[in-house]
């Protein structure tokens, strides 16, 4: 990463953080502008940072990251009602921020390992994804009114996630090539020769085309209106938005590692067992602990 790059996206966080900060000491309906500008400008930022890499091709869905963290970093904040707390969770969303501007330009210039830098983008995902859902739920709206937010919020975050799923296999792909998996040389089918040869020529694994968009798209809409559904039922039981955010989450977490490995066509039933054991293990854990709180 050179000076200038790492100058571009210094300043694009430090005006990220400096317009969280300044939305979340409004209390009016000019926050919705105040949010919407802020958006504007680190989708604009975003693409200064990428604009000119070979590998850059525009794609609405590399905005939503920044966007979710942003909106949900607005909304989570406002729950807080400690300096400390809320300076805290400035400095933690300058830092995603951050990571994420990192991890999307260096694989970019393909001098990341594809499948670390997608896990770092996987991973601010869920982050955003619990501040929204925290956020919401602790508004204990109305379903009617809760509920498409909930889904409008866990469509664009899977559609994410599902289009970070192929690019995050370059990696896996590439070494199976390098050992002589035939067919998975460079993730196109190429005979194991050939991949190991492009492998030989690059030091670092191939950037994989994300997924395509119909699929994407209607697997995110699976997602989306499961955990609506979720919402619904949800709504019913005396939980605060911490508790609410974090089952909303463990659900989140258990469809998208479901349906990733099937877009990837490498689900199995151990690992449908597996990620049926952490969701069930840690929606009851959040679920006496919400409850047990409450009668407390």
């Amino acid at each position: 990463m050179t000076s200038r790059t790492l100058e571009k996206i210094t300043v694009v966080v430090a005006v990220g953080v400096l317009g969280v900060a300044l939305a979340v000491n409004v209390r009016s309906p000019l926050v919705v502008l105040l949010v919407g500008v802020l958006v504007v400008t680190l989708s604009a930022g975003l693409d200064l940072v990428l604009r000119g890499e070979a590998r850059y091709r525009p794609s609405p869905d590399l905005f939503i990251l920044p966007a979710t963290l942003a909106l949900g970093a607005v909304l989570f904040l406002q729950l807080l009602d400690n300096g400390v707390a809320i300076v805290l969770g400035l400095a933690t969303f300058g830092a995603l921020l951050f990571a994420v501007f990192w991890a999307e330009h260096r694989l970019r210039l393909g001098i990341a390992e594809p499948r670390q830098a997608t896990l770092l983008l996987s991973m601010v995902g869920y982050v955003a994804a619990f501040a929204l859902y925290a956020a919401i739920y602790q508004a204990k709206a109305r379903t009617l009114i809760s509920a498409p937010g909930i889904v409008l919020i866990t469509f664009l975050l899977a559609a994410r996630q599902f289009r970070l799923v192929r690019e995050g296999a370059g990696d896996s792909q590439g070494k199976g090539g390098q050992d002589g998996v035939s067919g998975a040389g460079d993730g196109a089918g190429l005979p194991a020769s050939e991949g190991s040869s492009r492998l030989e020529s690059s030091p670092r694994a191939s950037l994989v085309p994300a997924a395509p968009w119909p699929r994407a798209l209607l697997y995110a809409a699976v997602v989306a209106l499961a955990v609506g559904e979720i919402t619904w039922a949800l709504n019913y039981w005396p939980l605060n938005g911490l508790f609410g955010g974090a089952f909303l989450l463990s659900s989140f977490y258990f469809l998208i590692g479901i349906l990733s490995h099937h877009l990837q066509e490498r689900l199995s039933r151990r690992l449908m067992a597996e990620y049926g054991v952490v969701a069930i293990a840690g929606t009851l854990l959040i679920a006496i602990a919400g409850l047990s709180r409450r009668a407390a």
